[in-house]
């Protein structure tokens, strides 16, 4: 089952609730852990990281309280910096913007959010292209009816119709929707995508904490 890793702070109790409920109705699982005060260490920091790696991408979700806590500031880091290779997405409250001022040496992908009910469809629509469960699903198909097919060779018929499923997965992964603009930093010349509302065209860089503009404003049809 895909799952995505949530790191935050538990005292966001609205900001939790708003995220799990666009996780319901989806095939995706919300990991999250909270043991705060203090860094993971031994035993816990093994079974976050192992959470993190099994994790299809990784939800921060940024706040004025994390900005304050300097103990969850540090988690969150360190979570970022387990994620190696993961999508990672950066959600701020779209209030926030000059309050929060947490770096995030990668990130794929930034968020100003608000807590209502189309910013909630739109988020579980990011959630359920993570959704992998159709990947068993096609390559048991194929690989059944290659065999059925070649009745005479059924290895060489699994093995073409396995290779059929790839090829029909590839093809699924390359046409996935493409949310947010991307952009370029004028400061740290990071690339990443963001993501805003409306007519709104304003937002901090999750590297390096300038503020930017986009030329032009993201046409979703989602209101502040």
């Amino acid at each position: 089952m895909a799952s995505i890793f949530v790191s935050h702070s538990k005292e966001d109790k609205e900001a939790k609730h708003f995220l799990l409920e666009a996780f319901a109705g989806t095939k995706v699982k919300p990991i999250l852990e909270e043991l705060e005060p203090g860094l993971p260490t031994g035993s816990t920091a093994l079974k976050i990281a192992q959470d993190i790696k099994s994790a299809n991408a990784v939800f921060v979700m940024l706040s004025e309280t994390v900005e304050k806590l300097a103990h969850t500031r540090d988690w969150i880091n360190w979570e970022c910096g387990t994620a190696e290779s993961k999508d990672i997405w950066i959600f701020e409250p779209y209030e926030s913007l000059g309050r929060i001022t947490i770096a995030a040496p990668r990130v794929t992908h930034l968020v100003r959010y608000s807590i209502a009910d189309n910013w909630r469809v739109y988020i579980r629509s990011v959630i359920e292209t993570y959704d992998d469960s159709h990947v068993l699903t096609t390559l048991a198909s194929t690989t059944g009816m290659g065999a059925a097919v070649m009745e005479k060779d059924r290895f060489t018929g699994a093995i073409a119709g396995f290779a059929i499923g790839m090829g029909a997965l590839i093809l699924k992964d390359m046409t996935k929707p493409s949310f947010g603009v991307a952009m370029n930093c004028w400061n740290c010349r990071s690339t990443y995508r963001v993501h805003l509302a409306g007519n709104v065209k304003e937002f901090r860089c999750a590297t390096c904490n300038n503020t930017c503009v986009l030329a032009a404003p993201q046409q979703l049809q989602i209101s502040q």
